[in-house]
């Protein structure tokens, strides 16, 4: 009897000293996923996209990316790999823009790296680089920084041609995020290094001092030939 409780108490001993390593592996790849949580901002094309990684339950990743007016949800998986974790996420499939990203995290340089594949197969891939960054309004950003930081005179957009009052205005927009639609629009701001797409409406955060101004500029844009010959330009 003691020659059998002995190796009893070896036999359960000996898997929970084998697990011990499996477990911290486990815990320390846990926190390294979980490390990964935040918004990060890059080139997708041409364009600007802000991919944001939410949420992790256990193997299990949450998010959402932000681009070309489009908001759309992912959910998939990570693992470790050689270089650290790796992410899957697929979009829902609902739209004809919808793909799965593939992405590397990597924690020293708080990078997300890898590629998006449209599930439209006929659609290329995208490399994408994108860098930890989270949004932060900025009233001082841009060629027009007066239009969030103090009520605008007449006089300070009736010399100005249609082309510069429509990007006056939409800098406003752009400074509080907003994806935008319009291909021009994309185009420029996708240049601009404080710029950072993360709604698709943004109405609502405008500042009543910018509310303000949008509008009177909106008017000059309207009227923006009869001003700018009015005003010998």
């Amino acid at each position: 009897m003691i020659i059998l409780t002995a190796m009893l108490g070896l036999t359960c001993a000996n898997p929970a000293s084998a697990q011990a390593p499996d477990n911290a592996d486990v815990q320390t790849a846990d926190t390294q996923a979980a490390a990964a949580i935040g918004t990060y901002v890059g080139m997708f094309g041409p364009h600007k996209i802000t991919v944001s990684i939410e949420k992790i339950v256990g193997r299990t990743v949450l998010g959402y990316s932000v681009v070309t007016g489009n908001e759309r949800a992912f959910s998939g998986s990570w693992q470790t790999v050689a270089e650290g974790i790796s992410f899957i996420g697929k979009e829902p499939g609902d739209h004809p823009e919808d793909g799965v990203f593939n992405l590397s995290f990597n924690a020293t340089n708080k990078t997300l790296a890898g590629r998006w594949d449209a599930n439209d197969k006929k659609k290329p891939s995208v490399d994408l680089s994108l860098k930890a960054r989270k949004f932060k309004y900025d009233p001082s950003a841009g060629e027009y920084a007066q239009a969030s930081s103090r009520v605008l005179k007449e006089k300070d957009v009736e010399n100005l041609t249609q082309a510069e009052l429509r990007l006056m205005r939409n800098e406003i927009y752009a400074r509080h995020g907003y994806s935008f639609i319009i291909q021009d629009m994309q185009e420029h701001f996708a240049k601009v290094d404080w710029y950072m797409p993360v709604a698709l409406d943004v109405a609502d955060r405008l500042t009543p001092l910018e509310a303000k101004n949008a509008a009177l500029i909106k008017r000059y844009e309207s009227y923006s030939s009869e001003y700018y010959d009015k005003f010998g330009r």
